[in-house]
């Protein structure tokens, strides 16, 4: 390799891992999203309404197809699901699955160097170049199998590509970020495709489209300051 390009290759690994350093968003955001799922033959569609408060890092999910209901996330893993048909309200709470577990809080919040990974306990084990590409890769925590290995790719700092394989090196599930929309302080794919492999000949295919992003510190949107009737019904989970 002439050593140019050899000098150019270090320098984009030690350079990108800080150009990819994550930087806390405190305005909100409002995205909606078609969720479908194609699963042996059948497409099944969800359509929801995201909403993100930077300030104090909750999210709420308004679901409006195929049923209405309400998800409220906040970054203690306190869970309130309201269903406005019914009247009825549920809490769950699990520290583990906040709302900074959520992949919209990553991407608002430009911690798209690991996408959670670190979380869940996996260890970077090596980086390297492929051309445009920039390659991290990703040692899983010995408790999840059968998961070896994540690979994690990156155009213009941004993430495109993510691969889960096993202990042979055989692809589990794979993932594509792509169509992002630029705002001014985070970059957002408006379309993920994930497709998992559950046996020799099928496969799971998931897809996520976001539209009408907006964003803003003061932006106005009523179910930011949306509030469960005084009447609801509590259920017991």
């Amino acid at each position: 390799m002439p050593i140019r390009h050899t000098i150019s290759a270090a320098f984009l690994i030690l350079i990108l891992p800080l150009a990819l350093h994550g930087q806390s968003y405190k305005g909100k955001v409002s995205v909606n999203a078609t969720h479908q799922v194609h699963k042996k033959g059948q497409l099944f569609t969800v359509h929801s309404t995201t909403l993100y408060d930077g300030s104090t890092g909750a999210i709420t999910c308004h679901y409006t197809s195929p049923s209405e209901f309400y998800k409220t996330i906040n970054t203690q893993g306190e869970t309130t699901i309201y269903v406005p048909e019914k009247n009825e309200v549920s809490f769950t709470q699990n520290s583990q699955y906040g709302s900074d577990s959520e992949l919209l809080y990553y991407f608002v919040n430009n911690f798209t160097q690991h996408l959670g990974l670190e979380r869940e306990g996996f260890i970077r084990n090596g980086a390297r170049t492929e051309g445009a590409y920039y390659i991290t890769t990703w040692q899983a925590p010995a408790g999840l199998k059968p998961v070896h290995t994540v690979e994690l790719v990156f155009e213009n700092f941004l993430p495109v590509y993510a691969e889960y394989q096993n202990l042979s090196g055989k692809p589990l599930k794979k993932i594509y970020y792509y169509e992002y929309h630029h705002a001014n302080h985070f970059s957002l794919p408006r379309k993920i495709t994930e497709i998992s492999y559950t046996s020799e000949r099928d496969s799971t295919v998931r897809r996520t489209t976001f539209s009408d992003i907006k964003t803003g510190m003061n932006m106005e949107d009523a179910r930011f300051n949306f509030q469960i009737p005084d009447d609801a019904v509590k259920l017991d989970l």
